[in-house]
C-alpha cells in the first residue's frame, strides 16, 4: 500500500512539471534523463545459430530536479525502496519504451525481434539515480536481395510517460559496426565516422543502417578486375609459392577480409597475406599442395595439385607446365633431369684413368729396377771376363823356350 502511495505521488509531483498543454496528441518534450547509448553490431553464436546482434548499453541519469528531490526525500525515509522505485521508473520509461519502438518497426513484416537480457534483469542501478540498461536484440540485420544488410529498427523514438507519448530523446548515440564490412549508407549523416565507428549527438531517432553484403562486394570488385596468378614449386620442402594479382580497381578492408577468406577456406595456406597495390590488391601465400613423384634413371616428375578459390585470366607456373581441372583445380608438372648416370660414367672415367695412370707408375717403376739389376748383372760379368783371361795369356818367352 506504501508502495502504491508513494508511485501516485511521484505522478502528481510529475504532473506539476509538465509543461501545461502536453497531451497523447501533442509533441512536447519532457527533461527525464539524460540519455547516451551505445550499440554494438556482431555476428553471435545464440542456441547454436549465427546470428546478426545488436548488443545494447543504456545509461540513463535521471535529470529532472523534481523527481531527484523526490527520491531523496524517499531515500532518507527507506533507501531500498527509493532505489527499487528508480529501477522501475527506469524498465517502464526507458527499457519499455524501446522494446515498444523496435515491435512497432516489425509490424507487417514476417519478422519477430527476440531480446536476451541478463539474468539480473535489463536494468542495473549503478549510482544515485544512474542506471544502465543492457540487452541484446536479434536479428538486428536482414539480407537484402544477397547484396545489402539492412537493419529494419529505424526512425522517430518515442518515450511513454503517463501515458503520454513524448519524443525519446538522446544526448549521444555511438554506434559500432564490424570492421571488416562497407557501409553502404547511414542515415542521417553521423558527426563522426572512424573505422565503422560512428557517433550521432542530440537526437530523437533510430538511424537507418545499411551495410554491402561482403560476398557481393567481393562479386563487384572481382568483376572490376584482371586476375593474374604467378606459382613456383619448391621440391626440397613440397612447397607452392603463389602470387594472387588483381588490377583494376582498389580492395575496401571488406573486399580484401573476404578474399583473404576465401583462399584460406579453399587453400588451406600455411602463410597468406594481402598488399595493397596502385588500383590493385596483391595476396601471396605458401601451401602445402598433394604431390605424387614419378622417378626413373633419367628424370624425376613432379605432379603438383592445388585447388584455387576461383578464375584467373592469366597463369604462369614457374619452372613447369600446367593444365586446369574441374572446380578450379591446378594440376601442374614439374620434371628435372637426373645426373646419375653422367656422374657415374665421369666417376668410371675417372677411375680407368686413375687405374691407367697407377698401371703405367707400377710399370716405370718395374722397368727401372729391372734396368737396375741388369747393369748390375753386366759389371759382374765384365769382372769375370777380366779375371779368367789373365792365366790364358801367352808367355813369349816361355813358348820360344819350348820349341827350341
Amino acid at each position: 500500500m506504501k508502495g502504491k502511495l508513494s508511485v501516485l505521488l511521484a505522478v502528481m509531483i510529475l504532473l506539476s512539471t509538465i509543461p501545461l498543454g502536453a497531451s497523447a496528441g501533442e509533441d512536447k518534450s519532457i527533461n527525464l534523463f539524460d540519455v547516451s547509448i551505445f550499440l554494438r553490431v556482431s555476428q553471435m553464436n545464440i542456441n547454436g545459430s549465427l546470428v546478426w546482434a545488436g548488443s545494447f548499453t543504456i545509461e540513463a541519469t535521471l535529470v529532472n530536479q523534481t523527481f531527484v528531490d523526490y527520491l531523496n526525500s524517499l531515500a532518507k525515509v527507506n533507501e531500498t525502496n527509493a532505489t527499487r522505485e528508480f529501477a522501475n521508473l527506469v524498465y517502464g520509461v526507458v527499457y519499455q519504451s524501446f522494446k515498444d519502438f523496435i515491435n512497432s518497426r516489425l509490424e507487417g513484416s514476417n519478422l519477430s525481434a527476440v531480446i536476451y537480457v541478463p539474468p539480473g534483469g535489463p536494468v542495473q542501478v549503478t549510482g544515485k539515480w544512474r542506471a544502465v540498461i543492457r540487452f541484446t536484440l536479434t536479428p538486428f540485420f536482414v539480407n537484402e536481395d544477397g547484396k545489402y544488410l539492412t537493419c529494419p529498427y529505424y526512425g522517430s523514438m518515442r518515450m511513454k510517460f503517463l501515458g503520454v507519448s513524448y519524443p525519446f530523446k538522446w544526448r549521444r548515440f555511438t554506434l559500432v559496426l564490424p570492421k571488416n564490412y562497407d557501409i553502404y549508407t547511414l542515415v542521417p549523416v553521423p558527426k563522426e565516422l572512424v573505422d565503422n565507428v560512428a557517433v550521432w549527438e542530440d537526437g530523437d531517432y533510430f538511424p537507418m543502417i545499411k551495410l554491402y553484403n561482403p560476398v557481393y562486394r567481393l562479386v563487384q570488385f572481382l568483376n572490376s578486375t584482371k586476375r593474374y596468378l604467378s606459382v613456383s614449386f619448391d621440391p626440397t620442402e613440397g612447397l607452392v609459392y603463389f602470387n594472387a594479382t588483381f588490377v583494376g580497381a582498389n580492395a575496401t578492408p571488406s573486399v580484401e577480409s573476404t578474399l583473404l577468406a576465401s583462399f584460406r577456406e579453399t587453400m588451406h595456406p600455411l602463410s597468406i597475406s594481402a598488399k595493397k597495390i596502385p588500383n590493385g590488391l596483391k595476396v601471396i601465400g605458401v601451401v602445402k599442395p598433394q604431390v605424387s613423384v614419378k622417378k626413373n634413371w633419367r628424370s624425376v616428375q613432379w605432379l603438383v595439385v592445388v585447388k584455387l578459390p576461383g578464375r584467373f585470366d592469366n597463369i604462369t607456373v614457374i619452372g613447369g607446365k600446367y593444365q586446369l581441372g574441374p572446380d578450379n583445380t591446378l594440376i601442374m608438372e614439374f620434371k628435372q633431369e637426373r645426373n646419375t648416370y653422367l656422374y657415374a660414367i665421369a666417376g668410371a672415367g675417372v677411375i680407368l684413368i686413375a687405374g691407367i695412370v697407377l698401371f703405367l707408375r707400377r710399370r716405370s717403376r718395374a722397368s727401372e729396377g729391372l734396368e737396375s739389376e741388369n747393369g748390375e748383372n753386366r759389371t759382374e760379368s765384365a769382372g769375370e771376363t777380366q779375371n779368367d783371361g789373365a792365366p790364358e795369356e801367352e808367355n813369349p818367352g816361355e813358348g820360344e823356350g819350348d820349341e827350341s
